[in-house]
Order: C-alpha cells, then sequence, then structure tokens
C-alpha cells in the first residue's frame, strides 16, 4: 500500500471543504419540495404557475453554464466559487422576504447561475487537477455532500417551516451558507501550484495558477471544442442529458404527489430524507463503480437502475412500490449525478473539460427547465401524475441507450488521426 503524500493529505482536505460546499448549496436546493406546498397556501398560484418559478434556475444556468465553464477552463475556479455561493447565501435571505411571483422569479434565476458557478463545474475541475487514479472516488465523495445534505435540510427546512413558517425556513438554509461556506471555500479550496505539479509525475490533471507563481501549461489529453462537436460520443451525451433532464419534473412536485396519495406531510418530507440519504450513498459508490468498471458502461447500467425507480415512484401508493422509489431511485440519481463528469472524461478528455460540461449541460438545464412545468400543468390538467411519471420511464431507458453509444477517448482521436491521413 504506497504512503500517503502530503499532496494527497491536502488533496483530501479540499474534497472534505468540497463535500460542505455541496451539503449546503446543494441541500438547500435539494429541501425545494418542503417549500411547493406552503407557498401554494400562501400565494394561491396554481402548480404550473410556481413550477415556473421553481425551474426558471435551470434555464438561467443552462444559459450561464457555457460562460461558467469557459471561464472555469481558463480562470482560479476558487474566486468563481467564492462570489457564487456568497451571492447564492445573500439570495436565500432575500427570497425569505419575497412578496410577489416576479420576485420569486428573479431570484431563482439567480441561484441557478450563482449555484453554477459555484458548485458543480468548478468544484469537478479543482477535484480532476488534484486526483487520477482516484478521481471517482474523490468525486463521489464530494458530489455526496449534495444528496446528504438535501436529506438533513429537508428535516431541518420542515421543522423550521413547520415553526415558523416558509419565511423562517429559507432563513434557515440561507445562513450556513454565508456563515460555513464562503469562509471553507477562501481558506481551503484551491487547485494545485506550479512547485506541487512539478512535485507530482501528475501533470495531466489541468492548467494550474496558484499563489505567486505565473500558470503552469501542461500537455492536457482530451479533445479541442472544435473536435469534440464533431464526436458521435458529444452528442449522445448531450442526448443523454437532455433527456435525463427532462424526467426531473417529479422534484418539486415530490411531496405534494405523495400527500396527495394518502401520506401525511410529515412522512412525505421522511420519504424525501430517505430518499436523499440512498442518493447519498449511490454518490460515494457510484464513483468507485464507474472507476472499476469504466464510466460509460457504469452509467449505463445506473439509467436503467433509475427508470426501475421511476417504475416504483408510478406505484408509490404501495410500500414495494414507494420502496423501489427510495432504493432504485435514489441510488440511481447519486451515481448519475458523479458518472456525467467521469464519461465525459473518458469520452472527451479533461483538455476543455469546463467547457464540455458547461454545453453539454445546455442540454440538461433545458430538459430539467420544462420538465416541472409540463409535470405541474399535466396535473393541472388530469388531475393526476401518472402520465409524466410513465414517460419518464421511456426517457430513462432511452438515456440508457445513448450512454452505450459513446466511445473511449482513443477510438475518437484515431478517428481524428484517420481523416487527416484520408485527407493527405
Amino acid at each position: 500500500m504506497s504512503a500517503v503524500t502530503e499532496q494527497d493529505r491536502r488533496g483530501w482536505i479540499i474534497v472534505g471543504a468540497i463535500f460542505l460546499t455541496m451539503f449546503f448549496i446543494w441541500g438547500a436546493i435539494n429541501s425545494g419540495s418542503v417549500f411547493f406546498v406552503p407557498i401554494l397556501k400562501h400565494f394561491g398560484w396554481s402548480r404550473t404557475k410556481l413550477s415556473v418559478a421553481f425551474s426558471i434556475g435551470w434555464i438561467t444556468g443552462g444559459a450561464a453554464g457555457p460562460l461558467i465553464g469557459w471561464l472555469a477552463d481558463r480562470v482560479d475556479p476558487k474566486k468563481m466559487m467564492v462570489v457564487g455561493a456568497a451571492i447564492t447565501g445573500l439570495g436565500w435571505l432575500v427570497l425569505s422576504r419575497a412578496t410577489n411571483f416576479g420576485e420569486f422569479l428573479a431570484i431563482n434565476g439567480l441561484f441557478g447561475i450563482c449555484v453554477g458557478a459555484s458548485t458543480v463545474i468548478p468544484c469537478s475541475i479543482v477535484i480532476a487537477n488534484w486526483f487520477q487514479a482516484r478521481r471517482g472516488l474523490a468525486m463521489g465523495i464530494a458530489f455526496a455532500g449534495g444528496t446528504l445534505g438535501g436529506a438533513v435540510m429537508t428535516v431541518v427546512a420542515n421543522y423550521a417551516v413547520g415553526f415558523g413558517g416558509w419565511r423562517v425556513g429559507y432563513l434557515t438554509i440561507g445562513l450556513p451558507i454565508l456563515v460555513v461556506v464562503v469562509p471553507l471555500i477562501v481558506f481551503f479550496v484551491r487547485n494545485r501550484n506550479a512547485t506541487e505539479i512539478r512535485e507530482s509525475n501528475q501533470t495531466t490533471n489541468g492548467i494550474v495558477r496558484g499563489g505567486d507563481e505565473a500558470a503552469v501549461a501542461t500537455v492536457l489529453p482530451g479533445l479541442e471544442i472544435s473536435q469534440a462537436r464533431k464526436t458521435r460520443s458529444f452528442w449522445m451525451i448531450a442526448a443523454a442529458q437532455l433527456m435525463g433532464g427532462l424526467t426531473i419534473g417529479m422534484g418539486p412536485h415530490f411531496i405534494a404527489y405523495l400527500t396527495g396519495i394518502g401520506y401525511t406531510p410529515a412522512f412525505a418530507a421522511t420519504v424525501v430524507s430517505l430518499y436523499l440519504v440512498v442518493t447519498t450513498a449511490g454518490t460515494l459508490l457510484g464513483g468507485p463503480f464507474a472507476d472499476r468498471s469504466g464510466a460509460r458502461s457504469a452509467m449505463t447500467a445506473t439509467y436503467v437502475l433509475a427508470a426501475l425507480g421511476m417504475v416504483g415512484t408510478l406505484m408509490a401508493s404501495h410500500p414495494l412500490g414507494l420502496a423501489t422509489t427510495i432504493i432504485a431511485g435514489g441510488f440511481a440519481a447519486g451515481a448519475l449525478g458523479v458518472q456525467m463528469p467521469l464519461v465525459m472524461i473518458e469520452s472527451l478528455g479533461i483538455k476543455r473539460f469546463g467547457s464540455v460540461m458547461g454545453i453539454t449541460g445546455i442540454f440538461y438545464t433545458a430538459g430539467a427547465a420544462v420538465s416541472p412545468i409540463i409535470t405541474g400543468r399535466i396535473f393541472d390538467q388530469t388531475g393526476s401524475y401518472s402520465l409524466a411519471i410513465t414517460s419518464f420511464v421511456v426517457l430513462l431507458i432511452m438515456c440508457s441507450a445513448a450512454l452505450s453509444g459513446c466511445r473511449t477517448l482513443e477510438r475518437e482521436q484515431l478517428r481524428f488521426a484517420e481523416a487527416q491521413e484520408v485527407a493527405a
């Protein structure tokens, strides 16, 4: 067993800081379903209208994604994370005083940009910068913070809403971001500096800026964006992202759905919390699974598991169906989140990883933006979520088929080499 180096220790400390960053920022986002019914009752809006406010962040986040990815490839991700986290924390405090739909729409739209700038893309780049052999494990641990945070903050938010209403609930989930997350990023999160890169043989992990030293350019494995857009893998990833985003429509409706089929609000909140606990397990295990079997194969299987979980949601009025939702659906949701960046690295490389995440993320956010709205509209028209859930099952199977069509980076690069030979 190899000795743990100083760089290893620093890397894992950074993973811990990112874990807590994800815990509080995505924990707040993942507790959103707790607020759905109280806000409906307070303002008297339709489910479709409120779904628009809850979904606008996917639109703004998707629109900003390519810029966030482009910046993250070229500037210090730490700076983006600090600014994004600070504005996100303040946003929750402002949202707690909102009095009309326009304010809800504007603040949730701002969340889409700032949460993206402070979490998934920059965090993935920092982790990829510090780790190679155990990259999946490191990402799994770090990203588990978001789902574990959701499990905890759902309970905390539900208690706060019951104690003082939805305004107190928003204050409760926003303050820790300002008090805990921002200082953690400032003091602990960073890329490796030039000296650390020279001390390590792992020089393929990124373009690094640190301390007073100049950026160190390294020869990075991967495709330029202009090349990536010509590959089958890029478009299969984009297709999976779009269809995967279209399947998240039950998110803000989930507690309303469970209460509608006979469960109490307290039990429904507990189900969401349990779901997110299992999601945490999926996040922790999904990365190592991808490390061992290959990211594409792992994610193909995980999408099938997600489809099974959605079948369970369709039958959630029965204990077996609810258990299937929690176990299969929850595990898959966690594993998919960490496996998608690994698929991108495996098929397109790390050279323009941030830009690839940002561009393909547009497809995911486009689907995620309209899915809750369509789901709410289906319920308003039919009085049931069954049609929406059934369509999600089909889409998840199609996601699995799309991922199975991705190639390895080596095969994609070979195609370019062959094309150049033919041209010559």
